[in-house]
């Protein structure tokens, strides 16, 4: 079996897109290890009778795991060298699929209550016993730290410069998903169940905090969409498949990038703010049948 390390480009069939796989020995092996270890650590905590989340919450921390495959050693990943399109596509399921899939599964929890107690102890004291570690992580965690690194790093990687040295350059392609998977983990986390738990967002400030984000990537989205020059002339200098032109193929991205992720940030704004109603109905639905 052939295993290439690198991006496949004009050398992928856009004819049979679906086939275009290929296996990276450290991404597998990371993929693999972080499914064992939260299952291990799943069980363990589950034998002892600690609390852990739900089974569907388990599927969705897999299904992010399952997900980031898709988008580092599937299809997206083959064609985005060539097409803008396609290269923001995997950009949306590292940062709007992978990450939250994870977040929701609540690794952090399940690796603490899947460690025996003093360990559990002895690793949350890492932070309780060290007040310049405990402010260190308080700011990384505060919305506006969070609101910039995210959105921050969305500009920068999308500024042209930097965004052609990435699809020329496999190790700045690298840095550039790591950058942009690693806010989006941070900003799901501290949407979703931080841990400690004090650092949790009141309703109001996650709400803030989503529609801040919502609007400046719709910003960078318009901006990218409604140019009617070519933003990324890399993309002029390779063939461009499916009948595409190098503009038309870069105003699809930032379409497809501006309508998914305004839904997407939509959807989950409506039910960030439903949440608290949801949660207290059925107490006063029974307290009025008492």
């Amino acid at each position: 079996m052939v295993i290439p390390l690198l991006h496949v480009t004009s050398d992928a069939n856009p004819v049979e897109w679906y086939l275009a796989w290929h296996v990276d020995p450290l991404l597998t092996v990371l993929l693999g290890g972080s499914a064992a270890g939260y299952l291990l650590a799943y069980r363990a905590a589950a034998r002892t009778g600690r609390r852990v989340p739900p089974r569907w919450q388990v599927l969705t921390y897999l299904g992010g795991l399952v997900s980031l495959a898709v988008a580092l050693m599937g299809p997206p990943d083959h064609f985005n060298g060539v097409l803008f399109s396609v290269h923001m596509v995997q950009h949306l399921i590292l940062m709007l699929v992978a990450a939250p899939l994870l977040a929701l599964g609540r690794p952090v929890q399940v690796l603490l209550r899947g460690l025996r107690p003093h360990h559990s102890r002895a690793l949350m004291g890492i932070t309780a016993g060290h007040p310049e570690l405990r402010g260190l992580l308080g700011m990384v965690v505060h919305p506006v730290t969070v609101f910039l690194l995210y959105n921050g790093s969305f500009l920068f990687w999308h500024l042209p410069g930097p965004y052609q040295a990435a699809v020329r350059d496999e190790l700045i392609h690298d840095l550039e998903h790591v950058a942009f998977f690693g806010t989006a983990l941070l900003f799901w986390w501290v949407l979703i169940d931080p841990v400690p738990r004090h650092y949790r967002l009141s309703t109001t400030a996650a709400a803030l905090l989503l529609f801040a984000t919502w609007m400046a990537g719709d910003l960078i989205c318009a901006t990218i969409t409604l140019s009617r020059d070519l933003i990324y002339p890399v993309y002029a200098e390779t063939e461009t498949p499916w009948g595409l032109t190098p503009l038309g193929d870069q105003r699809l991205g930032g379409a497809i990038m501006w309508v998914s992720a305004g839904l997407y940030y939509a959807v989950v704004l409506i039910g960030l703010l439903a949440a608290p109603y949801l949660r207290t109905r059925p107490a006063n639905h029974a307290g009025q049948h008492a």
